[in-house]
């Protein structure tokens, strides 16, 4: 970004309460795919190898409903489509919980969830960059990935303690809370504020992006749309 202005949270707060909120949820839902998930298969008694894919389907579920996710975005309410994403993948997690050990059924759970909360993540700060100038974002950016950050700090602390106190089934519940708490809330903004009709572009980025890699991405994609609609001028 060639200009850019400083924000603070507060601040970005008010412009987008569910891209602060969503983004620190998230990072307790990441911190759990990512960094318990093994824990969790380790609990249940999976061994090595099927622990592995357990915690691939993750990823795997997250490159192939990137794009797909990020073509609705351009073409519908934001925070209708990060509903109905965070109640499905709040579905995901309780077929995970009633699929017990049975190891396809985790496996096929894990794809969902990954596949279906990895892309929030850009979602998100998309749905945030609709209600910021311009100059704002790389400071927006910057803030909400420090949200991400507390929620990716909590995560595991709280499953942890939770996992060693109720069990390993514990896991996929507080996914479950996490990404139910994500839809109700932005049920609730939809009643508090009309839907833009000038939206920003969606950059599909990981949730282990760092600050620069999703400004540059953001940037490229402004790029790219900008590029897009002079053609369709000329």
């Amino acid at each position: 970004f060639e200009r850019t202005k400083p924000m603070s949270l507060a601040q970005l707060f008010r412009s987008s309460p569910l891209g602060c909120v969503g983004m620190f949820l998230l990072g307790g839902v990441f911190s759990a795919q990512f960094g318990m998930s093994a824990v969790f298969g380790s609990q249940i008694g999976l061994s090595l190898s099927k622990i592995s894919l357990f915690v691939a389907a993750f990823y795997i579920g997250a490159m192939i409903f990137q794009y797909p996710i990020g073509w609705m975005s351009d073409r519908m309410d934001r925070r209708l489509l990060i509903l109905l994403i965070s109640a499905s993948s709040a579905g995901g997690s309780v077929f995970a919980y009633f699929a017990g050990d049975y190891f396809f059924a985790l496996v096929f759970a894990a794809f969902l969830v990954g596949g279906l909360s990895n892309p929030l993540y850009s979602l998100i700060i998309a749905h945030a960059n609709d209600f910021i100038e311009y100059e704002d974002m790389a400071s927006a950016a910057a803030g909400l990935l420090f949200v991400n950050g507390i929620g990716a700090i909590s995560g595991p602390l709280i499953i942890g303690y939770a996992m060693n106190a109720f069990g390993p089934e514990i896991f996929f519940v507080i996914i479950f809370l996490l990404m139910s708490t994500l839809a109700a809330y932005a049920g609730y903004r939809m009643t508090q504020r009309a839907t833009v009709s000038d939206t920003s572009v969606y950059a599909a980025v990981l949730p282990n992006s760092t600050g620069v890699a999703v400004e540059i991405a953001q940037e490229y994609a402004f790029e790219i749309a900008n590029e897009d609609d002079e053609k369709s001028d000329a």
